[in-house]
């Protein structure tokens, strides 16, 4: 005999939102181990706020409105948090001016309505509202995805499923005329909301942290081979470029070592030798074309590695 075990939107909502919880909590040991990766601060906060308002809002009585706005409230400002951070995993600068407008702009036909005793519209407001940025958000990561392909594929569907969950809710809503809630909603849209609410976010969860390890992982190769003043590749890294046989008939390879360095040091100190290490490295880059190398190879020797280059013309770069 079997027993058909059913679970209702809020105890749903609920592991959503402790979930929320959990993941914020992983995503702060993770920038503990990776500071740099600032967009972690964005998310973490952004799935605290969110787990939070779910979580008040599962366990607080509909009629208390001022909890259920400050729910909602909580929520849409996570969401908010989330497309920001989204935005500087893909590279975008912050405007905290423009994110401060955006978090007015969401949080007000969210919250006021709701104070005022329009929960169902105010709810409604806020579905269409976190659908329209868990889709920006989406369209964010997609913009990046050649840097991890599948991944960031799987991250894309995910937000988006999330946002078609939420969108569902916003038009049972709107078709229903439901301005004001005698109960909290409990339909097909509303489990379906639930249940993408906790996928999406353990998927997302895990895909992003995958995502943050790759990046790291790569960085840290990038600067195992890079040399630290001039952003050169490193001794290691050019002899590792050119092994195997990756040095073909027709490449050149011109040595330069700066005469009389030890002189600038002595005269301007080691800042003033450093400059002039750099500006070379910069006079270098200016003949390097895709699948030449450019390194350092000691203090003041540098290489230069040009692909398919006849001798004269490797004289004249000289």
């Amino acid at each position: 005999m079997g027993v058909l075990v059913s679970f209702d939107p809020d105890t749903l909502f609920f592991a959503a939102g402790i979930c929320s919880a959990a993941l914020a909590m992983t995503m702060l040991g993770v920038w503990f181990q990776n500071r740099m990766d600032r967009f972690l601060i964005g998310w973490m906060a952004g799935m605290a706020l969110i787990g939070t308002g779910v979580i008040l809002y599962a366990t607080v009585p509909p009629k208390y409105v001022e909890a259920a706005a400050l729910a909602f409230t909580l929520e849409i400002v996570g969401f908010v948090a989330v497309f920001v951070a989204a935005g500087q995993f893909c590279g975008k600068a912050v405007n905290w001016a423009g994110v401060l407008a955006l978090g007015l702009v969401v949080t007000l036909p969210v919250a006021v309505p709701i104070a005022l005793g329009f929960d169902g519209f105010g709810i409604m407001v806020y579905n269409f509202l976190a659908a329209g940025l868990l889709s920006a958000t989406a369209w964010r990561y997609w913009s990046v995805r050649s840097e991890a392909p599948a991944s960031i594929a799987g991250v894309t569907v995910l937000y988006l499923l999330a946002a078609l969950s939420f969108l569902a809710c916003g038009a049972m809503l709107l078709h229903d005329r439901a301005w004001v809630l005698d109960t909290r909603p409990d339909n097909w849209a509303e489990h379906f909301n639930a249940i993408m609410s906790i996928v999406g976010i353990t998927g997302i969860g895990a895909l992003s942290l995958g995502l943050n390890q790759s990046r790291a992982a790569r960085r840290h190769l990038h600067e195992a081979r890079t040399d630290a003043l001039t952003g050169l590749l490193n001794r290691r890294a050019l002899f590792d470029d050119l092994s195997d046989g990756r040095l073909r008939q027709g490449d050149a390879v011109i040595c330069f070592d700066l005469d009389s360095f030890k002189a600038i040091n002595d005269r301007y100190g080691h800042y003033g030798g450093d400059q002039v290490l750099c500006r070379f490295a910069d006079v270098l880059r200016q003949h390097v074309q895709p699948g030449d190398l450019a390194a350092r190879t000691g203090g003041e020797e540098f290489v230069l590695v040009i692909r398919d280059m006849t001798f004269s013309a490797a004289i004249d770069v000289a």
